[in-house]
């Protein structure tokens, strides 16, 4: 092999490494084309390359982002995310172009056959539907109920608005911070300048009600207004936590009444 030059041959340049190569692999090919056309027709001598072996590189290394060059636990992150991902995507963007529908760490071809009756699950007779969730946690803590209560006078402020009812209206609220100085109403008192609305203690509790609602929802997707209110309801259940009293006989239409009305308005 020679370049322009006849009297110098190209494994003489500093890119000899790959005419070496190439000699190489034509090499290796002929001592394995009497074994492989044993068992197949023909032989495709592209699918012996490393283009495969490119393309799960690029995708090792753009899952670094900017880091091209990832450590050993960073490699294993990595590795285990491609396998749950079921292979390797090509990039269209590397230095190599897919050339046929090749899958590289496929889980389901690693993975076992499946044999002709499968086993009985322990789990055949649970009809609960187990879906994701949040982790967040429901408990709360002081800084997140002194927000909540903050919140809820924010809450009132705006349902004072639509509502005309004067004992609804006095069931949201409450003339001061108690006297007991609960701790949750800290922020409240220290942000209180006379203006702010205080809720009352029911008004509270459905607050909190629904917040731990929205915190056990799935995280890819927000619940329902009228989720919320339903699963509220089942957690306070019977219980007059705006002391409405005989107030909700008086107003009582059917199924409806101010009672239902004010839980379905706070939260």
């Amino acid at each position: 092999m020679f370049c322009h030059d006849q009297s110098n041959k190209m494994f003489f340049f500093c890119r000899y490494l790959s005419v070496i190569g190439f000699v190489i692999n034509i090499d290796t090919l002929m001592l394995m084309i009497p074994e492989l056309l044993q068992v197949q027709r023909y032989v495709l001598t592209y699918r012996v390359s490393q283009d495969h072996l490119e393309l799960l590189f690029n995708s090792i290394r753009a899952s670094g982002g900017w880091n091209n060059n990832p450590s050993a636990r960073q490699f294993q992150a990595i590795f285990r995310r491609l396998m749950v991902r079921c292979g390797v995507s090509p990039s269209e963007t590397g230095n190599v172009a897919a050339q046929d529908h090749t899958v590289s760490l496929s889980a389901v071809e690693m993975s076992s056959a499946e044999t002709a009756e499968e086993p009985p699950s322990p789990f055949a007779n649970i009809s609960a539907v187990v879906s994701d969730h949040s982790y967040l946690p429901t408990r709360f803590g002081g800084l997140v109920e002194n927000a909540l209560d903050y919140i809820a006078g924010f809450v009132v402020r705006q349902i004072l608005r639509k509502l005309s009812c004067d004992v609804c209206r006095a069931s949201l609220v409450r003339d001061a911070v108690p006297s007991s100085f609960d701790e949750s109403y800290h922020l409240l008192a220290l942000k209180n300048n006379g203006g702010l609305v205080i809720p009352s203690k029911g008004t509270v509790k459905v607050l909190r009600a629904a917040e731990r609602v929205i915190r056990q929802a799935s995280t890819r997707q927000a619940p329902k207004v009228s989720t919320v209110t339903y699963i509220v309801r089942e957690e306070i259940g019977t219980e007059d936590v705006f002391q409405l009293g005989e107030h909700i006989e008086e107003t009582q239409f059917g199924i409806d009444n101010h009672y239902s009305n004010l839980l379905s308005l706070v939260v």
